[in-house]
């Protein structure tokens, strides 16, 4: 399947409800739901398809419309490239030739650990996630208006919307 920055992956599409993506991938093979931080209220659900490598998460702040979809193996194409294991070196060369985009390396490993990094390219809206090197996870998610808070859904999707404050954001 491709991923389609901004838009989605094959035929699904941010903005889509939790049925939605069921009616075209059908029942998932496992449904979480959790806060981020216990007791915020910043609930989410994800519904993962393992077989397929990939999850859909759908946040409260999003009215649990689909906001990221979870890359976590093989058979998903970036600019006609199969990314998954791929070096970094790779991966940041694609993405400035398609976007110019220069983006820094932030380290997450912990310790002892092998090496766990993540080029972040906004202009894509998505979180690339590297283990010794190689392309491990990519989190794909919507893009946003130059203001940094209001969405852009797809058209299919497209209401002018702006997330939920969290709960104390003033």
């Amino acid at each position: 399947m491709n991923i389609v920055p901004g838009i989605g992956v094959g035929e699904i599409e941010y903005g889509m409800t939790e049925e939605e993506v069921i009616k075209h991938l059908g029942k998932p093979d496992k449904i979480d739901e959790e806060e981020y931080v216990e007791g915020t209220g910043d609930w989410h659900r994800v519904l993962w398809y393992s077989p397929r490598n990939v999850n859909f998460t759908f946040n409260k702040e999003d009215d649990y419309r689909l906001g990221t979809i979870t890359i976590m193996g093989s058979g998903y194409k970036l600019f006609n490239k199969e990314l998954f294991n791929a070096p970094k070196s790779l991966v940041r060369k694609i993405v400035i030739e398609h976007f110019r985009e220069l983006m820094p390396i932030e380290d997450y490993t912990l310790l002892e650990n092998e090496p766990h990094e993540c080029l972040n390219s906004d202009e894509l809206g998505i979180m690339f996630w590297f283990d010794s090197d190689n392309l491990s996870e990519m989190q794909c998610g919507y893009l946003y208006e130059s203001d940094n808070e209001t969405i852009i859904w797809p058209k299919r999707h497209n209401k002018s919307f702006k997330p939920t404050p969290k709960s104390g954001a003033v």
